[in-house]
């Protein structure tokens, strides 16, 4: 956990100062943590039960994500609509993150 939390501190930082460097040149950078999705390795690692035993004590929206969720933020973040956003920080994980961004 040392080496993932140092890192992903790292990052977060490296996005941030990036997204201020290079907005005025209309270009955005935003970070996306992404929790607990369903996918084909999970679903090879554990059984149905404990998947939802699992979401059931961990997860406030008491689920895992599913692709198609996060698929839908990537693509919101690189439209024009979202172009205004820079610099931000976005859980996907249905309530799971305990810290500010």
């Amino acid at each position: 956990m040392l080496a993932s939390n140092v890192a992903k501190s790292g990052m977060l930082s490296f996005s941030k100062t990036l997204a201020g460097e290079v907005a005025a040149e209309n270009i955005t950078v935003n970070s996306i943590l992404p929790g607990r999705i369903l996918t084909p390795q999970l679903t090879g690692w554990w059984s149905e039960e404990e998947i939802e035993k699992i979401a059931e004590a961990q997860i406030p929206a008491k689920r895992f994500g599913v692709a198609e969720e996060l698929a839908d933020l990537v693509v919101f973040l690189a439209s024009e609509r979202a172009s205004y956003i820079t610099g931000s920080t976005i859980p996907v994980d249905g309530g799971m993150s305990k810290g500010l961004y």
